[in-house]
């Protein structure tokens, strides 16, 4: 009987800890801690978004995604206007090795820091279902999300509210 009362209080403690584990999946939620990405740059380092202290914009892109080709060069112009007040992150979670290389170097960006998604865990971190997906996030809690092609008029607005 003793043996049966400690195996139940094991596991009552393991269903516990799984229900308030913290997993880092909170959607990417407006209003709540941003997840932390899990992506390495073109030279293969890993990336945080803790390694910066300025306004984030979070964008997910891919290659073959005509409206991110159309706002990566708005979004490098925006960060030509508001040097070191943000820092502008495109992450790929489809394109992978020379694929992502090639798309992440074809147009030269200056103020764009690309990222390739380990895994798809940033992608499933913040619930992203389309491209382009952009979060807005400032010390460290998501601002404003905006998914889907949108006018570049509403998203610079959105990311200059929060300079």
């Amino acid at each position: 009987m003793k043996i049966k009362s400690i195996i139940l209080a094991c596991l009552c403690l393991v269903f516990l800890s799984a229900c308030f584990e913290n997993n880092n999946k909170n959607g990417g939620k407006i209003g709540l801690k941003a997840p932390e990405i899990a992506a390495k740059n073109l030279q293969g380092e890993k990336i945080k978004l803790a390694d910066f202290d300025n306004l984030i914009v979070l964008t997910f892109v891919e290659q073959g995604c005509a409206s991110c080709l159309k706002d990566l060069p708005l979004l490098e112009k925006l960060a030509n206007e508001y040097p070191k007040k943000m820092t502008i992150l495109a992450l790929d979670s489809i394109d992978k090795g020379k694929d992502f290389e090639e798309f992440a170097t074809k147009y030269d960006y200056k103020n764009i820091i690309f990222l390739q998604d380990d895994l798809d865990i940033s992608w499933q971190r913040f619930s992203v279902f389309a491209v382009p997906t952009t979060f807005i996030i400032k010390d460290g809690v998501v601002q404003d999300k905006i998914i889907g092609e949108k006018p570049w008029s509403q998203l610079k607005a959105s990311i200059a509210s929060w300079l």
